[in-house]
């Protein structure tokens, strides 16, 4: 009997070993190695997968920047997971058998790092029930990829009367050895209304999006009517995602609109003095031309200019007819006043003292 429940126990606690091997359990899935620009990227990726034959619960991803990186590289996003720069935390709540996640890192260089190795990236993942799983990678520091696109207005210059509809395109080419994703900002038209591309092949709203693959061109076209007669320049700006633009004064698109109904353009037209391009509309009077003179007094029209005579000017005298301020005089006047004043105010103590004594006789 006690044989038997022995050998029972030993199958038992043998049984969990065979149905589950050493392997099952979390599958990590890390990058060989990755790089790091100033601008970013999406490209490094991490999976986790079940590999049991039952469900897994509150699984968690973990990925760390550690040591040195943390001071080279930044973690700037890792899809839905929370994050700071040197750590992302993903948790699953489930994962059926065969099933997973992976996740997208946004590897940026710092401002001023050093080309070159950066450091090593730390992945762990753990669930309930199983082992912990974890792998590394490491991450170098690379210059960003460049891009060289030019834009070229195909129209230099649109005549137009007031109510037309202009059919204008802008052609854009990349010299630069890397893809470019193109924003093109929505054409800016004062003085125009109904902007609306012809084939844009992605709108983002307020932008045109286009992919332009190395050493390709696109042009991409849009119209607009004239609503009045004095417009401003219409552009195109544009701006290149992902990759550094080498050169950027070349990336907007200027178009000169010229008016019939007024006979002026937007800017002057080159090899004139002035930026009448066409007749005016026939509601424009011009004005009649000075007559020619003929003969002698025609040929010499210059004007003599004289200084002009001097012409005495009568000034009105308020004080004519008084005599003249004297200084003798006005002191002599209080003088005088003071005087009486002195006298007036004698006569009264007087007859103050005198009327005394009489009230005491």
């Amino acid at each position: 009997m006690t044989v038997a429940f022995g050998a029972a126990l030993g199958l038992a606690a043998g049984l969990p070993a065979a149905a589950a091997p050493a392997t099952d359990g979390l599958k990590l899935d890390v990058p060989a190695a990755a790089g790091a620009t100033e601008l970013g990227g999406g490209d490094t990726a991490v999976s986790l997968k079940n590999t049991t034959g039952h469900d897994l619960s509150k699984v968690v991803l973990q990925v760390r920047l550690t040591g040195g990186l943390a001071q080279r590289v930044e973690l700037a996003s890792a899809d839905w997971c929370d994050h700071t720069k040197t750590t992302a935390t993903c948790k699953v709540d489930r994962i059926s058998p065969g099933q997973g996640f992976s996740v997208r890192l946004d590897l940026r260089a710092r401002k001023n790092a050093p080309e070159g190795a950066a450091g090593t990236v730390s992945v762990s993942a753990r669930g309930v029930g199983v082992p912990a799983a974890s792998g590394t990678f490491a991450v170098a520091v690379s210059p960003p990829p460049y891009v060289d696109v030019t834009a070229t207005a195909e129209q230099a210059r649109v005549d137009l009367h007031t109510g037309d509809t202009a059919h204008l395109g802008v052609l854009y080419r990349n010299t630069g050895p890397t893809h470019a994703r193109l924003r093109i900002a929505d054409p800016v038209a004062t003085g125009f209304e109904d902007v609306t591309w012809s084939d844009c092949p992605e709108d983002d709203g307020d932008a045109c999006l286009v992919e332009l693959p190395a050493g390709q061109s696109r042009r991409l076209a849009f119209t607009m009517r004239l609503a009045g007669a004095s417009p401003a320049e219409p552009h195109v700006a544009m701006t290149v995602e992902g990759a550094y633009d080498r050169i950027v004064t070349d990336n907007l698109a200027v178009y000169m609109v010229c008016v019939y109904d007024t006979g002026r353009c937007t800017r002057h037209l080159p090899g004139t003095r002035s930026d009448v391009f066409a007749a005016p509309a026939p509601r424009a009077v011009a004005a009649d031309p000075a007559p020619n003179a003929d003969g002698a007094e025609g040929e010499n029209q210059a004007v003599g200019l004289t200084e002009p005579e001097h012409v005495p000017v009568a000034v009105r005298d308020d004080l004519a007819g008084e005599e003249p301020y004297s200084f003798i005089d006005e002191v002599t006047g209080i003088l005088a006043y003071s005087l009486l004043a002195l006298f007036i105010v004698g006569t009264s103590v007087a007859l103050a003292l005198r009327k005394r004594a009489a009230d005491r006789a």
